[in-house]
């Protein structure tokens, strides 16, 4: 499965879902994430931590543009070839509720900065 949850909390005491993402996405496995997103997890803050390598379907990256109605959702890889594509595949979503960091601290900052 190329996505690991945890239910943490940000410093501030803000409950959010870390993913570890990793691997090949399929569209069923963009599917599983966007209904966990828009179902237990709607409106839940989100780190998601993306490994070197990770590739993901022409069909998964069109689906998983489909949660405009998720909470705010932070993005981290150190990939820039990784970056590069999470950057194509969000260009039309709202700057205000998702961004892609290179780092956690700096991801972590922003994503407890943001309202619910």
């Amino acid at each position: 499965m190329p996505f690991r949850y945890e239910e943490l909390v940000t410093p501030r005491g803000r409950p959010y879902v870390r993913v570890h993402v990793s691997g090949d996405i399929s569209l069923g496995d963009a599917e599983e994430y966007v209904a966990r997103f828009l179902g237990q997890y709607r409106g839940r803050h989100v780190l998601s931590v993306v490994a070197s390598g990770t590739e993901y379907s022409a069909k998964a990256r069109k689906h998983l543009l489909s949660m405009e109605e998720a909470g705010p959702h932070a993005t981290v890889t150190t990939s820039a070839l990784v970056r590069a594509a999470i950057n194509l595949m969000t260009r039309a979503t709202d700057p205000s509720r998702y961004r892609v960091f290179g780092n956690e601290f700096e991801a972590m900052a922003w994503l407890d900065d943001q309202e619910g």
